[in-house]
């Protein structure tokens, strides 16, 4: 099994990030205070569904105390959730359900049956934006007199494509992409579950190539463990992920710094040789300089980089300016525009290297 669906989340605490959800959640949950329809909202991977799993398990918990908002895991009604095999809990795929019949059968024909042994019936509603409008017409219906005891989780990536009048009947939560260092955090803890070292440079690398998706985290990092070593770094990893163009930027960063133009062209040429194309590589340096400049700039916190990451960006553009880092972006930021019509895709990055070679003053 896939070490997203094996590790996923079973307690609000073990969700990454979302910490503003988590707390209101949870604190409605404690208290008695739900509504009758929430809509989740944000990125894919970030945590929507299983967020709307754990509030149904939560809510219909045998073993929950008053006061506590964390399931049980263990009683009948968590295990039946957990397994599937409750009929009160239906979860819809409304891209692959847009019609209005669908929603007239499986949602609001079951909303006005009896609850089947569980305190709440819960409707998950996924990827609710792809609904025709007739069908949104018929859950608005529902949504407006809603039966006693059922609860309506809408989640959606593209809440501009929901009517007004339907979020409008929910409580809305704006969901985040995962900040990195919540994300390595539980990275870590699903090696140390695993019994596996993975070294921080290779975790650092699963979050930059992730984008903020704790599945997408998870999903590479499962490539990485498939390789059956106790411990794993980075030379391992680039046999199952595309990392090695970080190493070459930063190489490439390191000799434009010191002005060693050879030692640029040998980076390039060795992206080349690997394939990578020369576009690309041009725009991971501009990124990665415009993540120096933030750093400089005192603005880490706009930076989707660990915090390790970060340092070692900051120590590796140490010994330039804000204003020369500014100049080595406009000599590549010109060799991309002159890439669109160079007869040598490279050449424009060639002379850029030149140029920037001999744009820094000599550092003592």
């Amino acid at each position: 099994m896939n070490i997203y669906r094996t590790y996923r989340p079973r307690t609000f605490a073990e969700v990454a990030g979302q910490e503003h959800i988590k707390r209101t959640l949870q604190n409605e949950i404690a208290t008695g205070t739900l509504v009758h329809a929430y809509i989740f909202s944000g990125p894919r991977a970030v945590g929507k569904t299983t967020t709307a799993r754990l509030v149904t398990r939560a809510i219909n918990c045998l073993s929950r105390n008053e006061g506590d908002s964390e399931p049980c895991n263990a009683c009948d009604a968590c295990m039946g959730i957990l397994g599937n095999k409750t009929l009160d809990v239906i979860e819809i795929d409304a891209a692959s359900h847009t019609g209005v019949d669908n929603v007239r059968e499986n949602i609001i024909s079951a909303a006005r049956v009896g609850r089947a042994g569980l305190m709440w019936k819960v409707f998950i509603i996924d990827e609710v934006h792809m609904l025709s409008t007739s069908a949104f017409s018929a859950l608005l219906k529902i949504l407006e007199e809603p039966p006693s005891n059922v609860l309506f989780i809408l989640a959606t990536t593209e809440l501009h494509k929901v009517p007004a009048t339907v979020v409008s009947r929910c409580q809305r939560f704006d969901f985040k992409k995962i900040p990195p260092d919540a994300m390595r955090a539980r990275l870590e803890h699903i090696c140390s579950l695993e019994k596996k070292k993975v070294d921080a440079s290779v975790l650092d690398a699963i979050v930059r190539l992730s984008g903020g998706c704790q599945r997408d985290a998870e999903s590479l990092l499962d490539q990485v463990l498939s390789l059956d070593e106790n411990h794993i770094d980075m030379e391992k990893a680039t046999r199952v992920l595309p990392i090695g163009s970080l190493e070459l930027v930063k190489k490439f960063v390191s000799s434009v710094i010191g002005k060693d133009a050879k030692e640029a062209l040998h980076a390039l040429d060795s992206a080349i040789e690997n394939g990578i194309d020369v576009g690309v590589l041009c725009a991971d340096i501009v990124e990665f300089l415009r993540t120096a400049l933030l750093i400089k700039a005192g603005a880490k916190d706009l930076i989707a980089e660990s915090d390790h990451e970060i340092q070692e960006r900051d120590a590796l553009c140490a010994p330039v300016s804000e204003a020369e880092i500014l100049a080595l972006l406009e000599y590549l930021l010109a060799a991309q525009r002159d890439m669109r019509y160079a007869s040598l895709s490279q050449l424009p990055l060639e002379i850029a290297i030149a140029k920037m070679c001999g744009v820094l003053p000599q550092t003592s």
